[in-house]
């Protein structure tokens, strides 16, 4: 396996997070789950060695996607995210790109952009 090629998909809405799962995985994605910013925290933990990018909500339960991604960023500074709402307030792009995040899309989930965001994203890990 190569280092930092598997997607973490946080998102809490069962549903969804089951269909990115799907589509990332028809894309030839390797995908883990999350269903909150703590539980993202964990699931990164335990596979920090191959976990290239995170994509997740900004409005989760327990831990904000944003803070949970900071909270990654500290174990391992190399992780790249996207982060992910259906509004964004202004000036809060700004810091989400300051934090660390390399991209954040507008919900709803656009599939062709999504997949070509993880393949520049994860063609840089190589």
């Amino acid at each position: 396996m190569k280092k930092y090629d598997t997607v973490l998909v946080v998102e809490d809405d069962v549903g969804l997070r089951e269909l990115l799962k799907t589509m990332l995985e028809a894309h030839d994605f390797k995908v883990l789950t999350a269903t909150d910013g703590l539980d993202a925290i964990e699931v990164f933990t335990k596979n920090k060695e191959s976990i290239g990018v995170v994509l997740s909500d900004l409005g989760l339960p327990y831990l904000g996607g944003w803070d949970a991604f900071l909270q990654m960023k500290e174990i391992n500074p190399e992780i790249k995210g996207i982060l992910a709402s259906g509004y964004f307030h202004p000036g809060v792009k700004e810091e989400i790109i300051k934090s660390g995040a390399e991209s954040f899309i507008q919900k709803p989930y656009n599939t062709p952009e999504i997949v070509a965001l993880l393949h520049r994203m994860l063609e840089k890990e190589e």
